[in-house]
């Protein structure tokens, strides 16, 4: 039929072989078609059977498991990171209800935000440090003058305490400051003073 078609002289001459190509692709039989459109049609079961042979559907589902077992692991990564139920403004209003009698506000904000910082803060290292550690990083910038094993050896009557008598280690710890404006105790009483707030800050921070 084509080639009548084309012997009939009803068509004028190509400029290209694309055109050609083209008018032959449209001129096909219809039995000729790649691509069963009607699900109804004659043979399409045998040719959409032959599809699915084709698709492996395993492995896939091998892939699809191994990658949702790696976004889940990824999830349980980030709900195990500590969420803070307690700012360190917090922190800041507890010490000043309890010492601001005693301490400069400055110390009780910096003691403060230091104890948070380590707990809840980007390097997250409370939990990879012991507690005669956090005590000496809490007070440590603001006793610069200080040998860091010299806050390390006052520090043990508080990082030692048993579970549970952190109260009377604190307790026990201010009793030996005298009760004196703040500029007028000692170097040592200072640094006492300080490791006690320090205690009392990561003993809060503990309960939340």
């Amino acid at each position: 039929m084509t080639s009548q078609i084309r012997s009939s002289g009803c068509f004028p001459s190509f400029h290209s072989q694309a055109e050609q190509e083209l008018l032959q692709v449209l001129l096909q039989d219809e039995e000729e078609s790649v691509y069963y459109w009607n699900p109804t049609q004659r043979d399409s079961d045998a040719y959409f059977a032959q599809l699915e042979k084709t698709f492996h559907l395993d492995d896939w589902i091998e892939e699809v498991e191994q990658k949702a077992q790696t976004f889940f692991n990824q999830l349980d990564g980030i709900w195990a990171i500590d969420v803070p139920r307690i700012a360190a403004e917090d922190i800041f209003s507890l010490l000043r209800q309890k010492f601001a009698t005693r301490v400069p506000s400055a110390w009780l904000e910096a003691i403060s935000h230091k104890a948070y910082g380590l707990k809840f803060g980007e390097d997250r290292v409370y939990n990879q440090i012991n507690l005669a550690d956090r005590l000496v990083r809490c007070v440590q910038e603001l006793l610069p003058n200080w040998h860091e094993g010299d806050l390390y050896l006052f520090s043990r009557p508080l990082a030692f305490a048993m579970r549970g008598t952190e109260t009377a280690a604190i307790d026990s710890m201010l009793a030996t400051v005298r009760e004196l404006p703040f500029s007028e105790l000692s170097d040592m009483e200072q640094a006492r003073l300080g490791l006690a707030i320090a205690r009392y800050a990561l003993a809060e921070l503990d309960r939340e």
